[in-house]
């Protein structure tokens, strides 16, 4: 029986801030990051969730915004805006001004309901930007000044900085981060202001790899000794930010027989989990649940389930059986299927 309140943050504690986040990528980050959050929203109507979008594709945000098309147009109009009302614009502020807040980080708060009715009233979002890509230039550039002595600390918490503007005005508010596979800046940016990760596999070796790199990447376990004193991990200790701890390791897209993993997949997954669990061996306050509860959970193969919630831009309660047009493509949405994803993500959701 999966306890659904022994880790549901007290209203005093600090705000849960969920990382999505594998060096792998094509495990499934950005749906399970826009399923989750909507989830989770419309089970928690009384507190405020916010998508914080920091991968440069910015597919969480279209979708959240309205799907395939109407997301993609809601998006380029948040691009047009001078300034630009993503996390990229909030960035170019940060650019000018590193070392300190501009006072504008809740001009970045979208209310998506409002964009995107089909919402839960209760979700906002921070909009992704591919400008990402060419900011992590600067910002590495400035977070490796000599001077200030705290320039890769202010550079690194620019994330931090914007979910304590939006703690503060909504002291209710839990915090989904979609991250990009790449470890460059604004990914650095994006786990230190979260304090959990959820890690998303898939059946395939290279996720089981991946357990080794998020080792070595987020928390400098296994680095040649050249690198120790240069690494992230050893960068946030020397400037006090902590790192975030692993939380979920969810099985995902799982091909199922009788209601279980088959045995293919199984067989990967053990792999994975035995990564997992040397990683927790090596450094066992790098996770967030007790060393009696499991990590994992299968999350089945969404099938069209996937591609109609996306298209659509809806939560995943309101996807309904039947033919959807995708395109101009017939996509059948089954009863069986829809109902098998949905008790999954209740099960994955009951234990954030």
């Amino acid at each position: 029986m999966l306890r659904r309140m022994a880790h549901r943050p007290s209203p005093k504690a600090q705000p849960v801030r969920y990382a999505v986040w594998n060096n792998k990528g094509g495990v499934g980050k950005t749906f399970l990051t826009f399923i989750l959050a909507s989830a989770y929203a419309e089970k928690n109507p009384e507190q405020t969730v916010v998508v914080l979008d920091l991968c440069p594709q910015a597919n969480a945000s279209e979708i959240l915004l309205g799907g395939n098309g109407k997301g993609g147009t809601q998006l380029a109009k948040l691009l047009a805006k001078q300034p630009r009302q993503t996390i990229g614009g909030y960035f170019d502020q940060r650019i000018t001004q590193p070392h300190r807040k501009t006072g504008t980080e809740l001009s970045f708060l979208l209310d998506l309901p409002a964009l995107n009715p089909a919402m839960p009233p209760n979700l906002r979002l921070v909009a992704g930007d591919p400008s990402l890509e060419v900011q992590t230039q600067a910002m590495n550039q400035i977070a490796g000044q000599s001077l200030p002595q705290d320039a890769w600390a202010n550079v690194h918490r620019w994330g931090m900085d914007l979910i304590e503007a939006i703690s503060t005005q909504i002291p209710s508010a839990v915090f989904f981060i979609d991250c990009n596979p790449s470890f460059s800046a604004y990914t650095e940016v994006a786990l230190l202001a979260a304090n959990r990760v959820i890690v998303p596999c898939t059946a395939d070796g290279s996720s089981a790899r991946a357990i080794d790199n998020v080792g070595q990447l987020l928390y400098g376990i296994g680095l040649p000794a050249q690198y120790q004193g240069v690494n992230f991990a050893a960068q946030a200790s020397k400037h006090g930010l902590p790192l975030p701890s692993i939380h979920l390791v969810p099985l995902n897209r799982s091909t199922q027989y009788d209601k279980k993993a088959s045995k293919a997949f199984s067989a990967m997954y053990e792999a994975i989990q035995h990564r997992v669990q040397n990683l927790r061996r090596q450094k066992p306050s790098s996770f967030s649940l007790p060393a009696s509860e499991s990590p994992f959970l299968d999350i089945p193969d969404a099938h069209s389930v996937s591609v109609v919630a996306s298209h659509e831009g809806v939560p995943l309660s309101a996807v309904t059986p039947g033919v959807h047009d995708v395109h101009g493509v017939p996509a059948q949405v089954n009863p069986e299927p829809l109902t098998r994803y949905r008790d999954a993500v209740d099960r994955l959701v009951a234990l954030l």
